[in-house]
This record gives C-alpha cells, sequence and structure tokens, in this order.
C-alpha cells in the first residue's frame, strides 16, 4: 500500500478516525484482536447490530467498502513486540486509540525506533486526549507518562465513556493524522485535553523529557 496509515485499535477512537481517514485516501491497514459487542455499537461507528460476533476489522474493512467505496487491509491480531515492527514498518502515520497501556507505550516506542509520527488517543467518562508525536522532534507519550504503572488504571472498559466523545476525539487523531503525514508538525508535541461534559478544549505544547529514553 502506498502512503498507508496504521489504526491500532478499531474501537471507539479507531472507528472515527478510519471514517476520516479513509473517504480521504489514505489506505489503512485495521490492527485489532477483538470481535463486535453490542455494547460497542453506541460509540463504535462502523458497527452494526448485524455485526455483534464478528472480528472489528473484519466489521470495519467491510464497513468503510460499503460506505465510502474504498478498500482497507484488515489484521486480526493484538499488538505485542512480537509482531510490531513488522505490522508498523513502513507506515506513514500510527493512529493509536486502545485502551492498553502496555499498548500505547509498545507504538510509542516503536514509533520512535522506525521514525514514524504516531497520535495517541484516549478518552474515559466525559474527559479525552490526544498526543500527535513526530519522533526525534517532539515530546512522545514516555515524556509524559514515563512507563506503565505498577497499579491498574482506569479506562472506558472499567469507567465507562460518553458514546460522542469518542467521535470527537477520533476526528481530533485523524486530522493530526493528516497533518502529520504530510509533513505539518504544528500540532506535534501538544497534549489536547476536551471535557465534553463543559464543551471545554484545551492544548498545552509539551516539553521534551530530559533522560526519556525515546529523546535522542
Amino acid at each position: 500500500m502506498e502512503r498507508w496509515a496504521a489504526v491500532v485499535g478499531v474501537g471507539g477512537l479507531g472507528c472515527p478516525a478510519a471514517e476520516v481517514l479513509a473517504p480521504a485516501g489514505v489506505p489503512l491497514r485495521l490492527i485489532d484482536d477483538d470481535v463486535v459487542e453490542r455494547s460497542n455499537l453506541h460509540r463504535q461507528t462502523l458497527f452494526a447490530e448485524g455485526d455483534v460476533g464478528v472480528a472489528k476489522v473484519e466489521a470495519a474493512r467491510r464497513a468503510l467498502r460499503s460506505r465510502f467505496g474504498v478498500a482497507a487491509e484488515a489484521v486480526r491480531t493484538h499488538l505485542v513486540p512480537e509482531n510490531a515492527v513488522d505490522l508498523l514498518a513502513g507506515a506513514s502515520v500510527i493512529v493509536e486509540g486502545t485502551d492498553t497501556l502496555a499498548v500505547k507505550f509498545l507504538a510509542s516506542d516503536v514509533a520512535r525506533t522506525l521514525g514514524i509520527p504516531v497520535v495517541h488517543g484516549a478518552c474515559v467518562g466525559w474527559h479525552g486526549t490526544v498526543l500527535p508525536v513526530l519522533p526525534g522532534r517532539s515530546a512522545c507519550y514516555r515524556c509524559v507518562f514515563e512507563d506503565l504503572p505498577d497499579d491498574e488504571m482506569t479506562n472506558c472498559a472499567i469507567a465507562g465513556v460518553y458514546g460522542p466523545l469518542t467521535s470527537v476525539l477520533g476526528a481530533l487523531m485523524a486530522a493530526d493524522a493528516l497533518r502529520l503525514r504530510e509533513g505539518d508538525d504544528a500540532t506535534a508535541g501538544h497534549l489536547a485535553r476536551y471535557d465534553g461534559w463543559s464543551q471545554s478544549f484545551r492544548s498545552t505544547a509539551l516539553a521534551r523529557r530530559r533522560g526519556c529514553p525515546c529523546t535522542p
């Protein structure tokens, strides 16, 4: 695929991001190992009732072709250290919207190793964040969070999420992905925070952390 983007996690954030990127002409590689559940339908916008029990990557691939007439590559697997480089090498940008911290750190590390821009997204309850990263030039995920915590942190699977919030965050992630793949670093290293309850938005420029293993 030419100038393709990797979407890691085809859920509440990955679905709306893919809905923006695919019709914009960006070939997609969809990476996820989960299946569609009925509880997903209020926020995972590529899926319908008939997709329950179907692999998310297959249901998403089918929806993108049906709605926009575009093809996407479906890779049903979990991103792990053993396959991450092979799956992400050659991407023009990585869109990471999983709710698993280990995958977020892995995507960040591999993006740095391969020199590929990455956009991280997360949301829980009424709040969400987006962090676009240009490896070697902007603050990265490890600059902010350093390493995996010792105890479990809350995520949307535990605390729930306001459905429309994921579409807002997914669209913001796609916008940043389009910028980064074209060499526009205006938002790289800026942590965007969106509060769906108060309808407020704040973007903070982050400094690269001294001692971060991803900082040369």
